[in-house]
């Protein structure tokens, strides 16, 4: 084997010195405050994080629009475990892998034409609450 694993890293120490790899990885802000585990079980673990974290407030922007056909809309709702809102568009930040609350805002903005009241986005220009 060439000591290379499925997610394309080399398991070893070796590895993580890698200049190429340094700069992917700091092309991803995984570095300083949001390292990339180097044991492939953590990295497991971490991925399932983020889709939880991001997957539960797309869910929560969901409910506030009415859910879906078996869930009644609410008026609140609070996901205690969501706001990493450091992080970038593109890349992890600030101790925070995933931007969970532009998901959840992206969610809302795109749902205005099935007639989300326009009260959800005060405070929100104009140009950034278009859903086109």
């Amino acid at each position: 084997q060439n000591g290379f694993g499925i997610d394309g890293f080399r398991h070893d120490h070796d590895a993580i010195n890698n200049p190429e790899i340094q700069a992917l990885l700091a092309k991803h802000g995984l570095e300083d405050d949001c390292p990339l585990p180097t044991d492939s079980n953590a990295r497991k673990i971490l991925w399932k994080y983020c889709l939880s974290v991001a997957g539960t407030s797309w869910h929560a922007a969901s409910l506030l629009m009415g859910g879906s056909a078996d869930e009644d809309e609410r008026d609140v709702v609070i996901h205690w475990g969501g706001g990493r809102h450091h992080s970038h568009s593109d890349k992890a930040g600030g101790f925070c892998y995933v931007n969970d609350v532009v998901l959840a805002i992206h969610r809302l903005l795109h749902s205005r034409a099935d007639g989300v009241d326009d009260g959800m986005f005060a405070g929100i220009p104009d140009n950034q609450s278009s859903s086109s």
